[in-house]
This record gives C-alpha cells, sequence and structure tokens, in this order.
C-alpha cells in the first residue's frame, strides 16, 4: 500500500526542516539559522498514515540551486496529496508568496497554513495577516516549542483521502494472553486442560480447589490450517464471600493475573444461568480496560436438558441467556461463545474469537478515523 504524501512547502528559513523534524520525532533534517540549508526531498512515514515530505527552500535567489529545487518541489506538489505551507509568524508576508498564492490557489489538493515561529500567546496576533491569502484552515504554530504541532496533525489527518489515514495492518506477533475467570466450579481447570491437551491442573468438584494463578502457555492448530500462540492463566474461583485466608489471598492473586492479561475469558455456566457474581466479574474487567469474552460452559448438559424437556429449542436457549446478561450488563457489548470443556465442542470458535478481539485490541486508531466515526 501506497501512503499518501504531505508536502512542506515554504521559502528559505521557514522552519520547514525544525517541523519536519517534530512531526517524525527525528533529527533526520539538518537544521541551521541559514536559508537554503535543505536542497534534498526528505520523507518520513507518520504513524503508518502518510509520508511527510520536507522540501528545499523556495525564493533564495543566492543559492545557485534554486531553480532545480522549484523544479523539483514542482514535482513533488503534483503528487502531494496535502500541502502544508510554512510561513513565518515574525516576518510577515512578502510579494513573492502572495504571488505563490495566486498558484497554488489553480491547483486541487487541500492546502493547509501553518504559521511558524508564534511562540507564545502573544505572537498569535501575527496570525491574522496569514488570512489575506485565502486558504484555511490557518494555524498557529511553533514547531521549536512544540506548539500547535497535535492540531496541524489532527488537521492533516481529517483532509487525507478517505480511507487513506487508516493505519497499515499489522499482525501482532506475541502470543494472545488470556486468563480465565469465573466463580467456583464453572469449569475454568477442565477448560484449562481441554486446551492444552492434557491434565494439566486438578480437576474436582469441590469449589475452590484451584488456589494459584496458573499460566500456561500453548500453541492451536486451526482446521484452516493456520497456528497461533497463546498463553493462558488459569485463576482461583472469586466467591462472594471468602471462607478463609487463603480463599482471600487466592483471589488477590486472581486480579494481579488480570491486570498481566490482554484479555479476560468470563466463564459461566450454562446450566444456572447470570449470576450477580457473574456481574461482579464483568464490571472489574471492564474497570481494568481489559478485552473481555464471555465463555458459557457445561454447553453439552444444557443441550441434554432442553432435548429431555423439550421446552424449547437451542437458538431460543441461547437467546434467553443472551438477553439475560446484556440486562445484568447492559452497557458491555462482548463476544458470547458456548462451549463444552468435558466434550471440546465449540473450543475452536472460542479460540478464533480471542484471537480476533486481541487483533482489534492492537490495531491503532488514528485521529482521523476517529473524528469520521463520530461524525457520522
Amino acid at each position: 500500500m501506497t501512503l499518501p504524501s504531505v508536502l512542506l512547502l515554504g521559502r528559505t528559513n521557514v522552519g520547514k526542516s525544525t517541523l519536519f523534524n517534530r512531526i517524525s520525532r527525528s533529527r533526520t533534517a539538518v537544521v541551521y539559522n541559514q536559508p537554503g540549508v535543505t536542497r534534498d526531498l526528505l520523507t518520513a512515514t507518520i504513524d503508518g498514515c502518510f509520508t511527510l515530505v520536507d522540501s528545499g527552500g523556495l525564493f533564495n535567489p543566492s543559492d545557485g540551486f534554486t531553480p532545480a529545487i522549484e523544479a523539483q518541489v514542482q514535482r513533488a506538489l503534483t503528487s502531494a496529496a496535502v500541502i502544508v505551507w510554512v510561513l513565518d509568524g515574525r516576518h510577515g508576508l512578502d510579494s513573492d508568496e502572495l504571488t505563490l498564492a495566486r498558484q497554488l490557489r489553480k491547483i486541487k489538493q487541500p492546502i493547509i497554513l501553518a504559521v511558524n515561529k508564534l511562540d507564545t500567546e502573544a505572537d498569535e496576533a501575527n496570525q491574522g495577516e496569514f488570512y489575506r491569502l485565502g486558504f484555511e484552515p490557518v494555524i498557529a504554530i511553533s514547531a521549536e516549542h512544540n506548539r500547535g504541532i497535535d492540531e496541524l496533525k489532527q488537521a492533516i489527518l481529517q483532509v487525507l483521502p478517505e480511507g487513506t489515514n487508516d493505519p497499515i495492518p499489522t499482525v501482532p506477533t506475541a502470543p494472545v494472553r488470556f486468563a480465565l475467570v469465573g466463580r467456583p466450579n464453572v469449569g475454568k481447570s477442565s477448560l484449562t486442560n481441554a486446551l492444552l491437551k492434557e491434565e494439566r491442573v486438578l480437576v474436582s468438584d469441590l469449589a475452590g480447589t484451584t488456589r494459584d494463578a496458573i499460566e500456561c502457555p500453548f500453541q492451536w492448530d486451526f482446521k484452516s490450517g493456520e497456528t497461533a500462540q497463546f498463553v493462558l492463566v488459569d485463576t482461583a474461583g472469586i466467591r462472594k464471600k471468602q471462607s478463609d485466608s487463603l480463599e482471600f489471598y487466592a483471589s488477590l492473586r486472581t486480579q494481579n493475573a488480570l491486570k498481566s492479561v490482554d484479555i479476560a475469558v468470563v466463564l459461566l455456566d450454562a446450566t444456572t444461568g447470570p449470576t450477580l457474581i457473574d456481574k461482579a466479574l464483568i464490571n472489574e474487567v471492564a474497570s481494568l480496560g481489559k478485552g473481555c469474552l464471555l465463555g458459557v460452559n457445561k454447553w453439552d448438559i444444557a443441550q441434554q436438558h432442553l432435548k429431555e424437556n423439550g421446552s424449547q429449542s437451542i437458538e431460543a436457549f441461547q437467546r434467553e441467556f443472551t438477553e439475560a446478561l446484556k440486562r445484568a450488563c447492559p452497557f458491555m457489548d462482548v463476544p458470547i461463545c458456548f462451549f463444552s470443556a468435558q466434550t471440546r465442542e465449540g473450543l475452536e470458535p472460542l479460540l478464533l474469537q480471542l484471537k480476533a478481539l486481541y487483533e482489534r485490541l492492537h490495531t491503532p486508531i488514528t485521529t482521523g478515523a476517529l473524528n469520521r466515526c463520530l461524525q457520522k
């Protein structure tokens, strides 16, 4: 994918190179208090959204390279998606810039005026003169003192061609770290053993069997042929009241484990429905800012009961269970997976949901994309 280019344009010594270094967070461009230091086009990729181009200064009769520089800038103008015209707020406008303004009005690309060297709020009084050029927005900046730079970047992102100011997707390479949390006896350890394909942790009908947060890395080979790496953290069950000090400290370890993962899988029991403890756990995950997935275990038992009783269809049961969850946590919009740790039914869809959620959590959102979303 070719990124759109944003050209920094302006006469010599207005601070284009300082601005280039500020936006790119680098010292690529040589900065010196002498006109004509920049002669080549310098480029830098900004946040995976656009290519910033620093051009040579215009209108420098003392530099023998001026005709070549101006020809180079003219070529860059034709290929740029956005033009940032950098002006000297202390110097004011000159006749060359008024002439350039008439030429730039003929082009179709968006033009942003960045009035530089306005180092203080008092200096911004000089900004008004530049509205004469007939371009908007006019943004007061100080590249040297980092004033107005965020506003300038936002203005650039807003006028980039539709869809091009989204970052280039990157595929996360680190393992997906997720914790299994839930009240006692919902099947966290059974699910751990099912995913690891071995009896790694003790499973018992006695609630409170697991005391420690157990970290287990594993690989899953999907039916599609894709392979993914995971790190599972099995935690102690959370009770409404801890019966002894061991359970209290186990609960603390569960809370610490949640802070170390990307996603929490809150396990629920399909045979009992959502409870107040489940609601509290979901809210706890939300308060920590973690990704959340709701896993409804013991789906095999629930399906068997439905077949024996014949009271409602499987689809109706899932719909009612989901609606009960939404009533308990009305502001949570998270994926829900029905599965059985005992029969291993539904494990692959659970991991696919985990993987997709992890990738969404690690996809950067640019200011431009966020602004478009808020405007809809």
